[in-house]
Order: structure tokens, then sequence, then C-alpha cells
């Protein structure tokens, strides 16, 4: 069975944990997730601040691609 693998782009944040927490409740990983997604809104905002700083006119948000992700 092949597994697929997935670079991480650089400067992009991986989390990893070594154990898992069974005990971890609804309300605890909402804030996690806020907290990344905050920090995440954060840097593009700064992205685009940046760009628009250097007379970029494309979108940049921060994933190092001009005119946005295209996943």
């Amino acid at each position: 069975m092949s597994q697929r693998r997935k670079r991480k782009t650089p400067g992009r944040r991986v989390w990893v944990f070594s154990q898992l927490n069974h005990d971890l409740q609804p309300e605890q990983i909402a804030r996690i997730l806020v907290a990344a997604s905050l920090e995440q809104a954060q840097r593009e905002a700064d992205a685009r601040r940046l760009a628009a700083e250097m007379g970029n006119r494309h979108d940049v948000d921060g994933s190092g691609v001009e005119g946005g992700r295209h996943d």
C-alpha cells in the first residue's frame, strides 16, 4: 500500500502532538483552532500590508502564491 506524503512549504507551521489526549473537550479544540486561524489571518494581513507598501498590486494571501491560493 502506498502512502501519500505532502511536503511542508517553507514558513508553514505544522503542529505535532506527542500523545493523543482523549480528554480534550470540544471547547478546547475550538480555542486551538480559533487561535491558529487568528494567527494565520494576522500573517495574511501583514503580507497584504507589506505588498501594498512595496507597491505590489497583486493580492497576496500569505500562501506564497501571487493572486491567492490555487488549491
